[in-house]
This record gives C-alpha cells, sequence and structure tokens, in this order.
C-alpha cells in the first residue's frame, strides 16, 4: 500500500490549477508516481524525452516562450545533475522552471543503495527555492503538499523568476496495488494564491528622479542602451524618451529594436565602434535598461569610470560587469520612461549645435557609412560566407517566425551583420550562462510553446554538442529551420589572442572534426539542403520557410577566411 500516488496526483492538480500547461518528463522508475499522475490527467500536455539534458533546455525554450513555469519530470540520480545546466541557464536569465526529481527515501542515502545520490540542494545556489518533499504516508496531510506547491509557484514566478526544485522522496512500492486506491485529503475549497507573473514593483523615489533629470541637463553626450529582456511593449516609450533627449539607441541584437528603423536607433553600433573618430568620443552619461547586451565591444567602450550609468531593469540581480553603475532601479521600463518624460523641462537639450558637430549626428553618420559598408560588401556576392549568411538572412525571415540565435559567433555576426527589415518576431538566445549545450533542445521548446515556426541559426561545435535534441526537431508542430554554419570547428577562438599559439590552437581550440550532418538530418527524418553558393542558400530558406517540415540547411565555410 503506498501513498505516493496519491500525493503526485496532487501535487500535479495543483499546478495544473495554478496555470501549469506543459510537462516534460524522462522515463525512470523512482519517478514513476509522478509520471502516472501527469499521464493521466487529461489537462496535462506532456512531452517525453529520453535525455534529461535536452528535456531540461526543452523545458527552458517552453517558458521562454510562454512567460510561465514548465515542470521538468526525471528519476533519481544522475538524471537530477543532467538537468544542472539547463537550471543555470533558467536561474541567470530569470526564466520559470520547476523540477520536480523522484528521490530515494532517506534512509537509503549515503548507505551505498543503487542511484542513490545526495540530491539536497545540487543545484547550489541557482535555484530560487529548494524543498525537500519527505516520502508519502498515512499521515501526510493535503494541505501541506498544497502550500508547498504554492510556495515553489510563488518563488519561480516573483519579481524575479527562475527554477524551482522540489525533491519529491518515494519509497516502494511506487504504485498501490490492485485495488488499493488511497486519496489523500483535500481542502473543500481548493485556495487560490492568486499569484501574478512577473509583478514590478514602481521602485523611483522623487530624489532620484531628479536626481537623474539633473545630470541629464548638464550632459550633451549621453546613449541609452537597450539590453535583452526589456518588453517589446515598453519600446515605444523606449523611442519618445530618445528623441525627447536627442540621443542615440544602441539596442541589443535581442531586442525587437535591434532591425527596426528610425533616426536615433543606431543598429550597427558593434562595428560603428571600430571606427577612431567614434571610439574616441565617449559619453557622459549612460541609461541602460534591461539585462546585459551581447557585445564585449560596447563593453569596452563603456568602461569608463567618469560617466555617470543609470541601470534600469525589471528584476533585482546586479548587471555591472564594469563595477560603474550610480544608481540601479529595479522597476518596468515603460513607467521609468513616463516618469521621466513628466521631468519635460529637464529633457530639452541643446539642438542648435551644428550637425556636424551634433552628438546624435556623430553616431548617425557612422550608421549610414558602416550600413552602406555591409550592403556594398554582402549584397552582391555569390559566394557563402557567414557574414553574408546573417545579412541575408535578416532580409528573407517571414514576419510570423521567431529567430533563435546560438551562442559564439551566430549572435555576433548577426548582431554586426543584420539587415533593417523591421522584423517583428521574437529574437531570442541563450544568454544568461552563454553556453552552447542545450541549444537545439531550446529551440524546439521554444517552437512548441510559442506554436510559430522558428528559424535558428547555430554552428557546428553547438550542434554537435546537443544532437540528440534533433528527435525533438523532428517532433516539432511547426517548422524549425536551422541555418548550420559548418566551419569545422570553434570558430570564435579564431578572432581570440590564443589563435598565435600555433603549436596548441587547432587540436586544442579549433578543434577540427571533419563532420557534415546530412547523415544525422537523415537519423532524425529531417529535410536537409546544403547550398553550394548564396543564390542556391536564399533559394533554400525560401522554400524551407514555405513547406511544412523541419529543414537542416548546411553551409559550409572557413573559419580562417571569416
Amino acid at each position: 500500500m503506498t501513498h505516493n500516488l496519491a500525493v503526485s496526483e496532487l501535487i500535479i492538480k495543483r499546478l495544473i490549477h495554478l496555470g501549469v500547461k506543459h510537462f516534460v518528463v524522462s522515463p525512470g522508475s523512482r519517478s514513476t508516481p509522478l509520471t502516472v499522475a501527469v499521464a493521466r490527467n487529461p489537462d496535462a500536455h506532456a512531452t517525453i524525452h529520453f535525455d534529461e539534458r535536452g528535456a531540461a533546455y526543452f523545458a527552458l525554450g517552453q517558458a521562454k516562450a510562454t512567460g510561465k513555469p514548465t515542470v521538468l519530470i526525471c528519476t533519481s540520480g544522475t538524471a537530477v545533475a543532467n538537468y544542472f545546466p539547463a537550471v543555470v541557464e533558467a536561474s541567470m536569465d530569470n526564466i520559470p522552471l520547476i523540477i520536480l526529481s523522484a528521490d530515494r527515501p532517506p534512509e537509503l542515502i549515503d548507505v551505498g543503495a543503487n542511484q542513490a545520490i545526495f540530491q539536497e540542494n545540487i543545484y547550489g545556489r541557482y535555484p530560487r527555492l529548494f524543498k525537500n518533499l519527505a516520502p508519502p504516508e498515512t499521515a501526510t496531510v493535503g494541505e501541506t503538499i498544497l502550500a508547498d506547491i504554492d510556495e515553489a509557484w510563488t518563488a519561480a514566478t516573483s519579481s524575479r523568476p527562475g527554477p524551482v526544485h522540489l525533491n519529491c522522496q518515494f519509497r516502494e512500492p511506487l504504485l498501490p496495488g490492485a485495488g488499493n486506491v488511497i486519496k489523500i485529503s483535500e481542502p473543500a475549497e481548493i485556495r487560490d494564491p492568486s499569484l501574478p507573473l512577473r509583478k514590478t514593483q514602481l521602485d523611483i523615489s522623487v530624489e532620484q528622479l531628479s536626481l537623474i533629470t539633473g545630470k541629464i541637463k548638464s550632459c550633451a553626450k549621453g546613449l541609452i542602451v537597450v539590453g535583452r529582456s526589456v518588453n517589446a511593449q515598453s519600446n515605444k516609450a523606449i523611442i519618445e524618451i530618445a528623441e525627447a533627449l536627442n540621443w542615440p539607441v544602441l539596442a541589443d541584437v535581442q531586442s525587437k529594436l535591434r532591425f527596426q528603423k528610425h533616426p536615433n536607433l543606431i543598429n550597427h553600433f558593434d562595428l560603428a565602434l571600430l571606427k577612431d573618430d567614434l571610439s574616441s568620443l565617449k559619453p557622459e552619461m549612460v541609461i541602460h535598461l534591461g539585462g546585459a547586451f551581447a557585445s564585449k565591444r560596447l563593453l569596452t567602450y563603456l568602461n569608463d569610470q567618469e560617466l555617470y550609468y543609470v541601470s534600469v531593469k525589471e528584476t533585482p540581480e546586479r548587471i555591472d560587469p564594469n563595477h560603474q553603475v550610480d544608481i540601479a532601479l529595479q522597476m518596468d521600463v515603460a513607467e521609468f520612461c513616463h516618469e521621466l518624460s513628466n521631468f519635460k523641462n529637464a529633457l530639452s537639450l541643446d539642438s542648435a549645435r551644428d550637425d556636424e558637430e551634433n552628438w546624435l549626428g556623430v553616431w548617425q553618420k557612422a550608421e549610414s557609412s558602416v550600413a552602406t559598408s555591409i550592403d556594398k560588401q554582402l549584397s552582391l556576392p555569390i559566394e557563402l560566407n557567414e557574414p553574408g549568411v546573417s545579412y541575408h538572412l535578416s532580409k528573407m525571415i517571414p514576419q510570423e517566425h521567431s529567430l533563435m540565435l546560438a551562442s559564439s559567433m551566430a549572435i555576433r555576426e548577426m548582431e554586426m551583420f543584420g539587415a533593417l527589415n523591421e522584423f517583428d518576431g521574437r529574437i531570442i538566445a541563450n544568454r544568461g550562462s552563454s553556453g552552447i549545450d542545450g541549444l537545439l533542445a531550446t529551440a524546439a521548446g521554444y517552437q512548441t510553446g510559442s506554436n510559430k515556426p522558428l528559424t535558428f541559426l547555430i554552428g557546428d561545435l553547438a550542434a554537435l554538442h546537443d544532437l540528440n535534441s534533433l528527435s525533438l526537431v523532428s517532433n516539432a508542430n511547426q517548422p524549425i529551420i536551422i541555418v548550420l554554419i559548418n566551419n569545422n570547428g570553434g570558430g570564435i577562438f579564431n578572432f581570440l589572442p590564443v589563435l598565435s599559439e600555433e603549436d596548441v590552437f587547432e587540436p586544442y581550440f579549433g578543434t577540427p572534426h571533419g563532420w557534415a550532418f546530412e547523415k544525422a538530418a537523415a537519423m532524425f527524418d529531417l529535410n536537409y539542403i546544403r547550398p553550394k553558393d548564396l543564390p542556391e542558400f536564399r533559394q533554400a530558406y525560401t522554400k524551407a520557410a514555405q513547406g511544412p517540415q523541419s529543414t537542416i540547411i548546411e553551409i559550409q565555410t572557413d573559419r580562417y577566411e571569416n
């Protein structure tokens, strides 16, 4: 006789009541009660994946798309440890996840029992909450279980959303015998905690506003930097403030502003900062909205302790790698812009300066120069190269697609060379910890959560790292187009100083592998195309974007040429 299934059913029922839509389950024995509870609940939508690492990143992608926690279920032992990379990414990028790991009971821990490891606090400081749920027994009270689940939901969806870990200990027998169905007592009325997702409190004082606007008034050269995780609904307010200040806006590639057209938007700022006349011209003030940005060149450019730095984001963690933030505010970005606009008398700057000497004008000239150079270099040649792939892909991607960018070169090249086409889809990347693991699974999870087609720009090593997850791509309900740059190794290392260490560079950093992906595509029933030149790539992508099936478009390039 066991209470395991009764408790598991109550846990799953409560999570669904709170708003969970998706469960990701990996097969295992000790997690049987949780798995059966999901399988038999008609309101639970489940994805089953054999690889726990891929399963965790799939859940991460779903949660990115929906804004609500996806629930992960796995058995005990190293299955739990395989979630760790995705837990780190979710924690650092504020993505809500709820992990239900099965575990052996206390009497089987540290005694040499099979598949029993130390699962308590296995993820260290990364979860927003960890709780050990004791083995169910006759004395288990339904209200206690509900309270634990409510606490987990609150922690996962608070002002700093992220992963939570509930470690569920089960004794054998894992399921009740025939005819021994047990029910855990529930409250007569299921309490609704009414917990809003990601509620951000307004947190700015009149004194802080006065200080910021005072600095603006005395500042002739300021920048607005838009990092990741800024809600696109804030973009109108950001542009209005930029217009009022007459300041340039440097928007991270994950921002929807990056591909928009506006006189204040400097879309090619990363390449523009290579120009000596601009890189030597420093701002006096920066208003940084949202999370971190991808450009290392911008980070280096802003590393000036004399400029006044204001950071505004909706979550409480510190984003200050240069140790230069003067005021850090946690509040809604649009609300901050609206509050700032109330001080309109402080936002009026001297606009009578000659355009040649005007701060915004300098940036606009650099933007125009770089954009013209990119068009000239990349629009006409027929040979395939990595900057050209990003340039043409950004011009061809359909509006209904999401765009995912892998870490390393993919996100950097799209930021540098992406063209303006008013692309309105969501742009995503795993930039919390910026790893190359789990990216195919994340793409599949995001596609499932958004229920929209997805285009994914990825490199060969990242694809090899997550090859198992092509099974998830194969099962996608909307097409995923994987544009796979195969330069036979780690292309980003060719841009680092270690390139000069010729005796060790190729085997230890370049890591050439010599493989292509045609057979991998065939193994997982994916369409496969390997275009020989730019016209063939454009034709292949257009065809794939119009079709119903997921496709790998493999493009072979040369790291040294790039």
